[in-house]
């Protein structure tokens, strides 16, 4: 990881910038004494580039609107009624889309060109819908809501800029004519004949004079001649079982493209619904869901001379796995992406249709999994707009990093191509390695693309495991060139990150908080990081029962005595840390592979209180085999979804019992619900000698009985016997401890015969078990009703002689 640093930062989300002063003082002041966090979220309303404003609240319940000037850090407070004046409201690039909002603002036109001129609201999706007419000199204040985008263009086509709507309003001048955004030239250059035919469900060339429609036979081309119209059936063979799907034509309209698609419909799961409204017959529910083996469709690229109709014969494998895409580049050449089933082989292909050549410009295999679905915040591929280039994330150097890959010229390999394989981490990467160029690299890992800038040809990235002394799963904020060069570290502050930028990328308000210490809002430099002015610090008011509400965040070494494992404690308001084994633990768990799971961020309300009122302590953790770590740390799920991090698990509780000599190991329960569900049965089957008590809703027992995609991600393909080592129904006679299974009769999500089944080794097993099957209820962890059985379970079985009187109700009651 980087070197430790010491300076504060994070990140913004946003509320409006005004709001009913009236009716928020109102509520806060209905609160009383209680206590609350004032200012945890604020969101800039950018007016311009360089000048935004936010909503402040005081600790009385005053609320007031701040300006704030970027350049300067200036803050002053907006009286209300008055309105903002920018002379840049208007501004070119590509077309802004309308958010939801309740919040009634307005936005003054001020007509300053010699042209008459139109107004455009631009509807949620990016489409301009014809308002106003605004003759030179003319002036009009526009009824709008804050967020909503608007745009202005002259009756000649010229382009004046877009906005969008703040409070307090902005005026809007104009005066300035910009280059017009490509989604709104193509809109313009549609020809008559284009709209034609899209109105009757053809396709029609770049230029307008050809186009694609369905036939029985697949697709058929259009050719306009100069003395005739004809149509061509485009020739797939025999399509009997199949489907043509995704004509598109080429940029230059030379080559036409379409998918050939062998169906493979998956089989159904069944669900009953035993106690329908209204009473009757119980009722059957039939819906396909694809398990770990079945087959997906089979897809096959067809390429077309747009010219004769004739097939463009290329060597490409059968998509057979996922829905593919086709990307077209340049004047008419082709990426196709292929991952191949079971996770361990990627490629991007680049194809030229008229050349008939196929290119792999990147074919990764790993000896583990490639993460390509169920989680990654970094798509695998992102693709540069202006340049012929893509974006590929990759676990290959040991760590999740981005390289830059050249289409035209480009590429990387696998092991036997010439590059180290995955599995075991690799040397970290070198500047350059094939025809690829490493954006990132070194032993910490990027976690989002927040930012792209072809102009400046720069990233903004969220990275994790960057600063040594800091928790690794902190995301940060990071600028970093194309070529690798100029790494900027924006934010160094001891909390997670969250940022947002202003629209030119300048500035950026972050926000940083952690799960015992309230956010920060901070504006600074984009390019170098520097602190401009701290905006407000959230801020905990009125009376809290006792500071055991606080969580505490804990970190020991994991299995191997080395890899720092990180968690939280969420202690009894009353806890008294001078007593010993006084206080039983419960384990809040979820060993998903596609995400980490501990919250990192600052939240007022208590977790887990209704646990901890109890007299319980709740710890969450990650273990190996989560994600958001070296590629080393993810790989211990890797056909092996029941080790959870169960070893990890177990090493910090013993770690935390020392230093917190209150809590008693010898009482240890668990709960989750999913894959959760799953872990905590897993618990008492293969660690029964530590933990005692397990309560699991809904979980996928046995992973061949789940979705295809989730499982197949983690445990491969084909499905062999290691699923079987993995399931907890094979493993039912190993049952020890308390065990509480839950399940809905209508889960959508994990069919739940899976807990029937389950269900039903352990009769065979001679098991003794509580079984709670919910009518009506779908994928849930029970619902008020199993988690007030729930917490009667946990202290009968760990609190002994407690009573079940200590137990109420959600009400209260």
């Amino acid at each position: 990881m980087r070197a430790s640093a010491f300076l504060f930062v994070v990140l913004g989300l946003g509320l409006c910038g005004l709001v009913n002063l009236q009716s928020l003082q109102a509520a806060e002041g209905d609160l009383g004494g209680r206590s609350r966090t004032i200012n945890q979220r604020i969101v800039p309303e950018w007016i311009g580039d360089t000048r935004f404003t936010f909503t402040m609240q005081a600790a009385d319940g005053s609320v007031s609107i701040r300006s704030v000037d970027a350049t300067t850090g200036e803050i002053t407070t907006v009286e209300p009624g008055s309105s903002l004046d920018p002379d840049d409201a208007l501004r070119g690039g590509p077309l802004p889309r309308s958010q939801p909002s309740a919040l009634e603002t307005s936005v003054e036109f001020v007509n300053e060109s010699d042209q008459t001129v139109q107004l455009f609201w631009i509807d949620t999706n990016g489409k301009p819908r014809p308002y106003s007419d605004l003759a030179p000199g003319q002036s009009y204040s526009q009824h709008t809501f804050a967020g909503h985008a608007w745009m202005v263009k002259a009756s000649g086509g010229q382009f004046y800029g877009s906005t969008i709507a703040q409070s307090p309003p902005t005026v809007a001048r104009i005066k300035e004519k910009f280059e017009a955004p490509k989604s709104l030239s193509s809109r313009d250059s549609r020809s008559q004949r284009d709209r034609s035919d899209r109105g009757r469900g053809r396709i029609p060339s770049p230029d307008g004079m050809s186009a694609l429609q369905s036939s029985p036979n697949g697709v058929r081309l259009r050719v306009n001649g100069s003395d005739e119209v004809r149509w061509i059936d485009l020739d797939f063979g025999s399509i009997d079982g199949h489907n043509i799907v995704s004509p598109s034509w080429s940029p230059d309209g030379a080559v036409i493209a379409a998918w050939k698609v062998e169906r493979n419909d998956p089989p159904e799961t069944t669900t009953i619904e035993s106690s329908p409204a209204g009473g009757g017959r119980a009722k059957v529910r039939a819906r396909p869901y694809r398990l770990p083996g079945d087959k997906y469709d089979v897809f096959e690229l067809f390429l077309f001379d747009a010219e004769t109709g004739d097939r463009l014969e290329i060597e490409l494998p059968q998509i057979d796995f996922g829905r593919p895409r086709i990307r077209w580049f340049g004047e008419h050449q082709l990426a196709i992406e292929k991952v191949d089933r079971g996770h361990q082989r990627v490629r991007l292909f680049v194809i030229d249709p008229l050349e008939q050549t196929v290119r792999t410009v990147i074919d990764e295999t790993s000896t583990t999994f490639i993460w390509t679905m169920h989680g990654p915040q970094v798509p695998l591929f992102t693709y540069l707009e202006n340049t012929e280039e893509v974006i590929y994330a990759s676990e290959r150097s040991g760590y999740r990093h981005l390289y830059l890959v050249d289409l035209l010229d480009g590429g990387m390999q696998d092991a036997e191509r010439g590059e180290a394989s995955q599995g075991e981490p690799s040397p970290r990467s070198s500047p350059r390695e094939g025809g690829m160029r490493a954006i990132t690299s070194g032993d910490w890992l990027v976690r989002e693309i927040v930012r792209i800038d072809e102009a400046a040809r720069s990233l903004d990235l969220m990275v994790g495991e960057y600063y040594d002394d800091q928790d690794p799963y902190h995301q940060h904020l990071v600028r970093v060139g194309f070529d690798g060069e100029g790494l900027v570290a924006i934010t160094q502050s001891d909390g997670d990150h969250s940022v947002q930028f202003s629209p030119d990328g300048q500035f950026v308000v972050a926000t940083h908080s952690r799960v015992d210490s309230p956010p920060v809002h901070e504006l600074r430099r984009a390019e170098d990081g520097s602190l401009i002015a701290e905006l407000v610090r959230a801020e905990r008011v009125g009376k809290d029962p006792s500071n055991g509400s606080v969580p505490k965040v804990f970190h020991a070494a994991g299995r191997d005595g080395e890899t720092e494992i990180w968690g939280n404690l969420y202690f009894p308001a009353d806890f008294d840390p001078s007593l010993k084994d006084r206080y039983p633990v419960i384990e809040a768990i979820y060993a998903g592979p596609h995400d980490s799971h501990v919250p990192k961020r600052y939240s007022h309300s208590a977790r887990y209180q209704e646990l901890t009122d109890l007299g319980f302590v709740v710890v969450q953790i990650d273990g190996m085999g989560t994600a958001n770590r070296s590629k080393q740390f993810h790989d211990r799920c890797w056909h092996n979804l029941k080790d959870a991090g169960f070893p990890d698990r177990i090493a910090w509780m013993k770690a935390a019992e020392k230093e917190f000599p209150a809590i008693d190991l010898s009482r240890v329960g668990i709960f989750g619900t999913s894959a959760g569900g799953q872990n905590a049965c897993g618990a008492l089957l293969f660690h029964g000698d530590f933990y005692k008590a397990a309560y699991a809703s809904c979980g996928c027992h046995d992973n061949r009985m789940d979705k295809a995609s989730w499982n197949e991600q983690w445990m491969g393909y084909p499905v062999g016997q290691h699923y079987a080592g993995n399931s907890n129904l094979e493993h039912a006679e190993q049952l020890r401890g308390d065990l509480f299974l839950v399940v809905g009769e209508l889960d959508s999500n994990v069919p739940p015969e899976s807990t029937y089944r389950l269900v039903d080794a352990l009769v065979k097993a001679e098991k003794d078990f509580e079984f709670l099957m919910i009518p009506g209820m779908g994928h849930s962890d029970g619902g008020s009703y199993g988690r007030r059985r729930m917490r009667a379970f946990f202290v009968e079985k760990l609190k002994p002689g407690s009573g079940r009187h200590e137990v109420e109700d959600e009400s209260g009651e």
